[in-house]
This record gives C-alpha cells, sequence and structure tokens, in this order.
C-alpha cells in the first residue's frame, strides 16, 4: 500500500515573489534532521521516478511514497530551499506549513535563518527542522480497504472498517487537524440527507459525515434537516406534526428529482435507524438533533446498534445533549458567532461538552482561538469555497470542517481541464450563489452531453426571485493560471430579449458571483456577456462594480443553435472569439489587473442556455 504526497494544491512551490515554479526535478528526504534520501517513490500513475520529483504545470510536488512512509517528507529542489510534503495534504499545506517550514538561502545569517551552507549552497541537512513530532512511520500488515488510525500516545493501528469493526471516534480525534466533514453526506453532490449521499461521502473518504435527525408524529427519527419536508421532497407539511415511520416505508417519496432531473425519483427521506444500519460501521458520524426529544431518541438508537464509540451528537440547546454525556457519547454545542450565552468555555466543558460549532461567517479567528485555547475542539460550518476556508486559522485551533463538498475545498478532488458533465449529476466546485438555494441546473444527456441553467421566463422560482439571473461555480477548472484558453460549445434556447445573455465571469477566488445584487460582496472578475442578439461585452468588475472593457456586435444567434466560443486570456489581453461564425466575430479587451488564482462561473440572465465540450488549455 502506497500514500500519495503533496497532491491537488498541496505543497507549491514558489519563488521570492511568490510564483509557482513549474518542471523543477527535487529528491525526496526522510524528515529528521539528517535523514536518508527516499529513492523508493512513484508518480501519481505508478511509474518509477529514481528518486526525482519534477513539479508539474502548476508547480505541485505530488507522488506516491513507499510501503512503510513517514507522515512527513521533505522535498529538496537545490535551490537552498526544502519543502515539508505531507500526505493527501492540500492547500493548507501550500498557504501555512511550506511557508513555515520552506528555508530559503537568502535566510542565511539573518534572524531565525541559519548560520551556514553546505557546499552545494544548500540548508544542510544539520540545520533542517526536526520534524520528528509528524514523522510516524505506518505500521506493517495494512491491506487495501483499511484505514489509519491514530489512538492515544499517537499510537497508530490499522482499522478494517467492514460491518465487524468500527470506526472510533477516538481515532478520528487523534488525527491531525482539521478533519474534513461531509455536511448532511455532501450535499453539493448527492441529494442531502439520504443513504446515497453517506454512501458517496464513505466510498470517497471523507473523515466523517454530519447528518440531521428529527423526531416526528409518532415518535420515529427521520433522516432530515428542515422543519417541514417541502424543500427537500415531494411531500408537503411540518416533519414534527405530519410524518409518520410508515410514510417513511410505503416507497413513494421522492426525495432525490429535487436535487437534479437526473436522479432517480424513489429515493426516500432514511430512518435513522437505516442509515445507522447502512453506514454505521464504515465513516464517523456527526448526529445533530433538530428538535426537541430527538437527542434522546438518537442516543438510544446509537445505543441499541452498538455504535457509541462512533458518533458525536450535535445540538443548539445543552438540553439536546444531556441523554448523551449520561451515556459517554461526545457532544457539540451548535452556537453561531462561538461567544455563548449564559454558558462559559470552562462551563460548557465542566458539563460534559469538549466541541463547539461555530459558523465560520459569523464568528472571528480571534473567538475560535480563545475557545480552543480554553480546550474546546472548534467545527467551523458550512464552508463550500476555498476562499472561505483561507482566512481561518492554521495553528490547529480548527478541530473539523464541516462542508457539502469537502474535497474540493480541502483541493483533494481530482483537478480536471474538462467538464465531467457526461456523469449526469454534478461535480466538486458546482455551487450556486445562496439566492439561488437548491437550484443548479439541469442535465441533457446524449452526444453531447450538456448541463444548463434555465432562467427564462419564471421557470425557476429562486431564479425569478433573482432578477432573472443564475450561476453555478465551475470549480474543477480553477484555480485557472495566469494564461489560458477556455473553450466550449454553447446552445440559447430561449431568450427573453434581444440583449437576454449568457455570461462567462472568471472570478479572482472561488467565492459565489451574484449578478443580480451581489454587488461589493462579489468577487473582483472579468465578466463576460454573449447576448441574444450576438453582442459580445466584457466587463471588469472592481468592488463589486462593473466596467465595460470592450464590447462587439456580432451576428444574431439563432435559438437552439449550437455555437463555439472561445475565451483567451494573455498577459494583458482578454480575447473572446465566437469560432463558428464570420467576422466581425471577435472582441479584444486590453486590461492586466487580475491574473492567476481565477475560477470561473457559467451564467444566465433571462434566457435558458446549456454547456458541452468545455476544455481548458
Amino acid at each position: 500500500m502506497r500514500y500519495q504526497y503533496g497532491s491537488d494544491g498541496g505543497s507549491v512551490v514558489t519563488d521570492s515573489a511568490g510564483n509557482a515554479i513549474v518542471g523543477r526535478p527535487g529528491t525526496v528526504w526522510t524528515a529528521r534532521t539528517g535523514g536518508s534520501q527516499v529513492t523508493d517513490i512513484l508518480t501519481l500513475a505508478g511509474a518509477a521516478t529514481g528518486g526525482t520529483v519534477t513539479t508539474d504545470s502548476k508547480g505541485r510536488i505530488a507522488f506516491q511514497g513507499p510501503d512503510g512512509a513517514t507522515a512527513t517528507y521533505w522535498w529538496d529542489g537545490g535551490d537552498g530551499t526544502r519543502w515539508a510534503v505531507l500526505p493527501t495534504e492540500t492547500d493548507r499545506i501550500a498557504r501555512a506549513q511550506v511557508d513555515t517550514y520552506a528555508i530559503p538561502a537568502a535566510a542565511k545569517g539573518a534572524a531565525n535563518g541559519v548560520p551556514t551552507l553546505d557546499s552545494g549552497s544548500k540548508v544542510p541537512t544539520s540545520q533542517l527542522p526536526d520534524l520528528s513530532a509528524s514523522y510516524v512511520p505506518y505500521p506493517a500488515g495494512g491491506q487495501a480497504g483499511d484505514t489509519l488510525i491514530r489512538g492515544a500516545g499517537n499510537t497508530v493501528t490499522w482499522g478494517r472498517l467492514t460491518s465487524g469493526t468500527v470506526a472510533p471516534w477516538s481515532g478520528l480525534d487523534a488525527l491531525t487537524a482539521p478533519r474534513w466533514i461531509a455536511h448532511r453526506g455532501g450535499s453539493l453532490l448527492a441529494p442531502e440527507n439520504t443513504i446515497e449521499a453517506f454512501r458517496t461521502s464513505a466510498e470517497l473518504g471523507a473523515d466523517a459525515i454530519e447528518l440531521d435527525v428529527y423526531k416526528v408524529a409518532d415518535g420515529g427519527l427521520f433522516v432530515m434537516h428542515d422543519s417541514t419536508v417541502d424543500r427537500t421532497s415531494n411531500l408537503t407539511g411540518s416533519q414534527a406534526t405530519t410524518l409518520t415511520v410508515p410514510a417513511a416505508l410505503r416507497g413513494r417519496i421522492d426525495a432525490g428529482s429535487w436535487f437534479a432531473n437526473t436522479w432517480p425519483s424513489d429515493l426516500r427521506i432514511p430512518l435513522f435507524a437505516d442509515v445507522l444500519a447502512d453506514v454505521g460501521n464504515t465513516i464517523p458520524m456527526i448526529v445533530h438533533c433538530n428538535n426537541s426529544g430527538s437527542g434522546a431518541l438518537a442516543v438510544a438508537e446509537i445505543q441499541r446498534q452498538e455504535l457509541d464509540q462512533n458518533v458525536l451528537i450535535m445540538a443548539w440547546t445543552e438540553a439536546e445533549l444531556v441523554a448523551a454525556r449520561a451515556a459517554g457519547i461526545p457532544t457539540c454545542l451548535l452556537d453561531a458567532d462561538g461567544v455563548l450565552s449564559g454558558q462559559t468555555y470552562a462551563g460548557l466543558i465542566a458539563a460534559g461538552t469538549t466541541y463547539l460549532g461555530v459558523d465560520y461567517s459569523q464568528t472571528t479567528n480571534a473567538t475560535i482561538n480563545a475557545a480552543a485555547a480554553a480546550g474546546l475542539r472548534v467545527l467551523v460550518y458550512t464552508v463550500n469555497h476555498r476562499s472561505d476556508f483561507s482566512p481561518l486559522p492554521t495553528t490547529g485551533s480548527v478541530w473539523g470542517v464541516i462542508s457539502d463538498d469537502p474535497w474540493y475545498v480541502r483541493g483533494t478532488s481530482q483537478l480536471r481541464t474538462t467538464d465531467l458533465y457526461s456523469a449526469g449529476t454534478f461535480y466538486h466546485g458546482m455551487s450556486a450563489p445562496a439566492d439561488l438555494k437548491d437550484y443548479r441546473g439541469f442535465y441533457q444527456l446524449g452526444s453531447p452531453n450538456w448541463w444548463g441553467l434555465d432562467a427564462s421566463g419564471t421557470t425557476q422560482a429562486d431564479i425569478n426571485a433573482n432578477g432573472g439571473y443564475g450561476s453555478v461555480l465551475q470549480g474543477y477548472l480553477g484555480p485557472l493560471p495566469n494564461t489560458f484558453t477556455l473553450d466550449f460549445d454553447y446552445v440559447i434556447d430561449v431568450a427573453d430579449y434581444a440583449t437576454a445573455s449568457l455570461q462567462v465571469t472568471l472570478s479572482v477566488g472561488d467565492k459565489a458571483y451574484d449578478d443580480n445584487g451581489g454587488g461589493a460582496a462579489n468577487p473582483n472578475a472579468y465578466n463576460i456577456l454573449v447576448r441574444q442578439n450576438g453582442t459580445i461585452d466584457v466587463y471588469k468588475v472592481t468592488g463589486g462594480t462593473p466596467t465595460s472593457i470592450g464590447t462587439v456586435a456580432t451576428a444574431a444567434i439563432t435559438a437552439g443553435t449550437t455555437q463555439h466560443l472561445r475565451v483567451q486570456m494573455t498577459a494583458t489581453q482578454i480575447i473572446v472569439t465566437r469560432t463558428n461564425i464570420a467576422a466581425p466575430n471577435s472582441v479584444t479587451a486590453t486590461d492586466s489587473t487580475y491574473r492567476g488564482g481565477m475560477y470561473p462561473h457559467f451564467g444566465v440572465r433571462d434566457t435558458k442556455t446549456r454547456w458541452a465540450n468545455v476544455a481548458l488549455t
């Protein structure tokens, strides 16, 4: 069994100006001071490297370590800098740990620098920081399907997660911060709080899943978040007063097609007992108890299935944590800003609750650090963008990150240069502005495979309420390099008026972009509008204010016909071309304000538009 080091976005090698260094070969060393060179390493494709790893086109270091691999390696590019590389670590390493552990030769003789260099002008191994604290040898005996669990005293053991074993919460608790938790089972990838979502999260290797339980009219325990069933099923009404256990079992609940038109209509709202039986032995769980009495019911079912060691109980009130405290099950109190009202950190710990859940957008780093310093394990929710995760503390104060797509935010989802619309469902990094709620478009599978957004007329209530505008981040393509070409086919099926448009937004960072009232909350960006009448407009958006930097009138677009657009970003220009028509068919905007670290969004204004054959070069 080999372990992957570096991975998506991790361990990015940069020069003194912060630019990624590509194509640089380097050797790999064990992380102990004076450690030895590692030669038994492979590329991610499984090819032998001879002990040399070369940075890729984005400056990242990624390789497979040998059997019995250590937790940390050094990568030495021969320029006087040595980089710490950890297994499957990502953006957090690039931002923080690399900054901490990379020792430039220029630091010789400087404060906190090194006193001497060796004959090759490199930092001598004897002067490298000793990373023994993170140097934990993997034990022998592991096999495919096993999970590595760190327990008391930092001991490491293999846990085989089958129906006959458990994934103890204590093993999760001993991992390096932050842990990555799939909110409602990863609700950007599968219909939330369904068994299908929980299976997805387990299969993709989330550290844990979070799910919601709700006590219903006959005393049963549903897995569902809202107090009403309207949003995520074809039923109507209050969970607490209208639903019963037989209703969950009669097989007529549609809890899937609301998510996307390609999902089946026979997914049901699961009972908590069903979820425990299906995935309870495969992945640690955070059980969010949403209404009065749900906490005690959840604990009773957990104990009946003997899964006490696999779960954490979470609630907005301490009353719903009482049963779990009595049973010795760890508990988490939710408090949006983390300041607490009528309670103190010490009092909460004394009462038996050692976890605190806070809203990243309503709390502060100072509060997170203070709660952690007081002895609480802090979970932040619901973090769906890398731009929202990056400002959080990187000192270990964030115990866990709850996300609807933790693989994307962490940076472990596979990088793509093409779309994956053929899957007929959403891929990593496809999120919409908050105003669109759950609407992220439709799929039309065939040849080619289309994904689209419908803002024509009043078809979609959420888009209609947002002034006829909708967009979805295509995060799997980012961050974009400084220069690139983005190609795609598109069809405008319906346009409400001649200037209605499709939009391609290239934003600085991956925060949501909302062209209807987003204002200063929008990221800085270039926004490209292709209108039904053929006009192409290019805007630069700064502080939420758009400024025109280019326009051209091209031939009108006939509804229902396949068109092709090419967006080229050079060092100084943005060139937009309708490649399938004769000139005039292109506009060139000269501007170099924003480059690097950008993300694409596809949007619509009062049109029904679909995309296919997306390619980034």
